[in-house]
């Protein structure tokens, strides 16, 4: 059997999905392909913060009506340095605080963003975008599994899946992962190195109410993250060298509840655990080139970022609604979807963007890890410095919140 579509998006995760609706929103006929039908556990606590530019995304596709509900909005961020406790030091917070509250994005409250970004759960996500693909008549669903692509037909390529069947597309999107198959069948190279860290992932129940405060300490052995949720719970990204994470890791669960709580401080209260814990090694990859014949790489598939400043999954945001735009006036004008000035527009427009961020967040990395006592009160006296410039703090909210550059149309203010 050979069916026939615009474009066929291989990998049903949440750029994938996220792909496929906003193709579909343009009018392109859509397969998304992907072995079995992606889903997150319900136990499953991983969450993700959506920039408030890519909320602009998720609000024109219509999922935001669905979501927002179980999102929570975070209304100020507070990022600071900090030192743990052990029996030679008391530990806790020391040197300058920077202070990101939302009014500070406008000149007048009623310019600024109602939230610097949303704290959403990822099974929230995916069902909302399951549900969303499901309704939409031009959007096909394969579970199969894709064994290669071939461009040696005129004018078209060629998905070929492991059970025999193949489809004819104008393109091929690849969102299938940091291994992505189909990047290394196109021979497209990536860059990268390991962190030797571990990121630990748990969601807490507080006592105290959070205010919708992202707290953001840096500890000479990674970051530490506080991000509010639904329901005043918190989502703990902790960052930790791979040796102490594994040990933390094998403490029973008063245990680990104290370690946390020692970073968390007392500002929250009483916490108990709200969720299993997780955890993953932390990396940077990405691909300088990210297109090939007939092929774009969107999402993890193009680039994996330490998640220092919450951007990895917003970036992949920003790849759809770029290819979004570029296929939408490719259409317009009447140009093959797949041809190769149509494909180096999208690859132009997002390999800067992609090749910054990995950049600038791999710099806070090593700018912000270690305990030499000079770099520490540099870092302080650095927080110190910005937090007294508006237009210093302005640049890097707008950077958290995916709204500099060129915008594609799905994510311009609405």
């Amino acid at each position: 059997m050979t069916e026939r579509h615009d474009v066929c998006v291989v990998g049903a995760g949440l750029t994938g999905r996220l792909l496929a609706l906003a193709l579909a929103h343009q009018g392109l006929d859509v397969m998304l392909a992907d072995r079995a039908e992606a889903g997150t556990p319900s136990d499953d606590g991983r969450t993700t913060a959506l920039a408030y530019a890519s909320v602009r995304l998720f609000k024109r596709l219509g999922l935001w009506e669905t979501l927002g509900p179980k999102a929570e909005p975070i209304t100020d961020i507070l990022v600071s340095n900090g030192e743990p406790r052990d029996r030679f030091r008391r530990g806790g917070l020391f040197g300058g605080q920077l202070h990101f509250p939302s009014t500070l994005l406008g000149n007048t409250p009623e310019e600024s963003e109602p939230a610097l970004g949303y704290i959403v759960e990822n099974k929230d996500m995916v069902e909302a975008m399951r549900a969303a693909s499901e309704a939409s008549p031009i959007i096909e669903r394969y579970r199969a599994e894709v064994d290669h692509y071939d461009t040696s037909e005129p004018g078209c390529g060629t998905v070929h899946f492991t059970n025999g069947e193949c489809a004819e597309v104008a393109l091929v999107a690849a969102c299938d992962g940091r291994r992505s198959p189909l990047r290394q069948q196109a021979g497209l190279k990536t860059l990268g190195w390991h962190y030797n860290q571990r990121a630990i992932i748990v969601n807490l129940s507080c006592e105290k109410p959070h205010h919708g405060v992202a707290h953001e300490v840096f500890y000479p052995d990674g970051p530490f993250a506080i991000l509010p949720m639904r329901g005043n719970m918190v989502s703990i990204v902790w960052t930790e060298k791979e040796a102490a994470a594994k040990s933390y890791l094998a403490l029973d669960d008063e245990a680990f509840l104290a370690a946390v709580a020692e970073r968390v401080g007392d500002h929250l209260g009483k916490l108990t655990l709200a969720s299993k814990r997780q955890s993953f090694p932390l990396s940077l990859l990405y691909a300088p080139k990210l297109t090939a014949e007939r092929l774009v790489l969107a999402g993890d598939a193009a680039h994996g970022i330490h998640p220092i400043a919450g951007q990895g999954f917003n970036l992949g945001v920003k790849d759809v609604a770029a290819l979004a735009d570029v296929l939408c006036k490719a259409r317009q004008t009447g140009l093959d979807l797949g041809h190769g000035t149509v494909l180096a527009r999208y690859d132009r427009w997002r390999r800067f963007d992609s090749t910054a961020l990995a950049l600038g967040t791999d710099s806070l990395v090593r700018l912000f890890s270690g305990s030499f006592a000079p770099l520490k009160h540099a870092r302080g006296l650095g927080l110190g410095l910005v937090q007294r410039s508006d237009m210093a703090r302005r640049f890097f909210m707008r950077v958290s919140g995916a709204d500099l550059g060129e915008l594609p149309r799905l994510m311009q203010p609405l």
